[in-house]
């Protein structure tokens, strides 16, 4: 299950793990092609010449790179540009994960050249500049890929921006970026080696903002609108999302934000616990007494640091992340763009797979008073065993509650209060009711539905709730509000009327949907601040 001993531990969210923009700092170069759609499969872009193909009503151009190779003396290093190609690149295979081990949606690999991108765009090409759909997968930060499978046995890409794209008038970009000790390292010596990019942490946040950049440069000879650019992702994908909107390096690259199962206004650690991550990986591997510390991590094979790394995470670097992300929102510090937020009935499930479970009320109470001490009897009294079908199920309640339902609840109610138009949701959809019942609507159970493979031989109530889906968010993709087309109504949240809309086989609306429980972990939360 998710470690909840500290229930405001980014860690805690390892979804592969458990089982499965105006730049500020010199990066800000205008190489894009030209201000024209271009039609067929051969666009030009300005680095070169990308060959797609035509895959059903879209065209689809996979593996574009949009960073150099992050290799050798650029392991750790700011995304560097690309370098122009000739001839033709045949954008017609996605590229290696990047470097990770397994995980249940992603294989384990020893790939760092991985920073490509994918760009789905109605066939034929639009004749207006269509809005951008731009997709940060998840796997806590530690796994995962755009070209994931959907798991458990059902098969096919998780993230396809097929249908998207040629039904709901939309061009869908999806990435990868770095990972764990290759996306989140930090070390001091890292901030000198470019004065132009002064970073010292965060690559993964990084790259995310290199590829926000090709998009600005280069999506519109693909039909996509630079200026209409929604970032959206699930799990860790979602709290990137949250991440981006605070960091002043990434304003104006996006004009929308949709989080799904994550926020960021729990403790986020400091540059000084990344420091002893690192510490604890230069030991592990030798590297601790050499004279240029950075100059023997970079020799040290791929696997080796892998399996000396135990997670880690974004970091309050002071630059690209300024300060806590819950200050940041508090102050009114972060991207004032419309932002859908919300998160799923039974997020704990998935983690629970595979683990025994506990069978009494005093087990139970056992482990909440490992994880939360003192604070035990305040969580049992919101989450009474009486109300549900077994004391396992409260603890997983309890487990998915604590980070994932109520920290995205946190981010909806805080950026709404400072100033951003908010739409909160629910998803209550089971998904795998004949083969994993127990499930329920698990952590990522959504991303199918909005990404439409939900269609095909799915029930006739799952295929109109992903059409559903679908189309509020391209509606708000397309205008900042998810409304229209006799749907219903979608309020914009506010934290005194406290109302969101429930997806499941008729969508409907919530008013205080676990307000108390909540309530219980925000106090817990804000005990971390302190």
């Amino acid at each position: 299950m998710i470690d909840c001993s500290r229930p405001c531990r980014f860690v805690g969210l390892v979804l592969g793990a458990a089982l499965l923009v105006l730049s500020a700092c010199g990066d800000d170069d205008d190489s894009g092609s030209g201000n024209e759609i271009q039609q067929g499969l051969e666009i030009e872009i300005g680095d070169g010449t990308v060959r797609g193909h035509v895959d059903g009503g879209s065209r689809r151009f996979l593996g574009i790179p949009f960073a150099a190779p992050p290799v050798g003396d650029l392991r750790w290093s700011p995304p560097q540009a690309v370098e122009p190609w000739e001839g033709v690149l045949v954008a017609d295979e996605m590229s290696p994960p990047c470097a990770q081990l397994d995980a249940l949606t992603t294989p384990a690999s020893d790939v760092e050249d991985c920073l490509y991108l994918n760009v789905w765009s109605p066939d034929p090409a639009p004749e207006r500049p269509l809005p951008v759909m731009f997709w940060i997968h998840g796997g806590g930060n530690t796994s995962g890929s755009s070209a994931d499978q959907v798991p458990l046995g059902v098969g096919g890409l998780f993230y396809d921006g097929r249908s998207l794209a040629e039904t709901r008038d939309v061009v869908v970009v999806t990435i990868n970026y770095r990972l764990n000790v290759f996306g989140f390292f930090t070390h001091p010596d890292l901030a000198d080696e470019d004065p132009d990019q002064p970073y010292a942490a965060n690559q993964a946040l990084l790259d995310q903002r290199k590829a926000l950049q090709w998009v600005r440069d280069n999506i519109i000879a693909f039909g996509g609108d630079p200026d209409n650019v929604t970032i959206f992702g699930e799990s860790a994908g979602s709290f990137n999302v949250c991440f981006q909107m605070v960091a002043p390096p990434s304003r104006g690259l996006f004009h929308r934000g949709i989080s799904q199962s994550g926020g960021c206004t729990y403790r986020v650690d400091s540059l000084e616990q990344g420091q002893q991550d690192t510490d604890d990986l230069l030991v592990a591997v030798g590297c601790d007494g050499a004279a240029d510390q950075l100059a023997c991590l970079r020799e040290v094979p791929v696997d080796e640091l892998l399996a000396n790394s135990g997670g880690f995470e974004p970091i309050v670097d002071g630059a690209f992340l300024p300060d806590q992300p819950r200050t940041l929102y508090d102050n009114g510090e972060f991207a004032r763009v419309p932002y859908i937020l919300g998160s799923n009935s039974d997020e704990g499930t998935l983690f629970a797979l595979g683990i025994p479970p506990i069978e009494t009320e005093e087990q139970f109470m056992a482990a909440l008073e490992a994880r939360y001490g003192d604070r035990a009897d305040d969580i049992a009294a919101v989450y009474p065993v009486d109300d549900f079908d077994s004391p396992n199920d409260a603890l997983i309640r309890v487990n998915g509650d604590s980070s994932l339902v109520c920290g995205t609840y946190d981010t909806a109610r805080r950026a709404a209060t400072n100033g951003a138009d908010v739409f909160l949701y629910n998803f209550s959809r089971p998904v795998l009711v004949e083969v994993l019942p127990q499930l329920g609507a698990t952590h990522g159970a959504e991303i199918a539905f909005v990404f439409g493979s939900a269609e095909g031989e799915a029930s006739p109530e799952d295929a109109t709730l992903s059409m559903s889906m679908q189309g509020y968010w391209s509606r708000f993709a397309d205008t900042g509000d998810p409304n229209g087309e006799g749907a219903l109504a979608w309020p914009q949240y506010d934290d005194a009327s406290d109302q969101r809309i429930n997806f499941d086989a008729e969508n409907s609306l919530l008013s205080g949907f676990r307000r108390e429980q909540c309530e219980v972990w925000w106090d817990i939360a804000d005990d971390d601040f302190e």
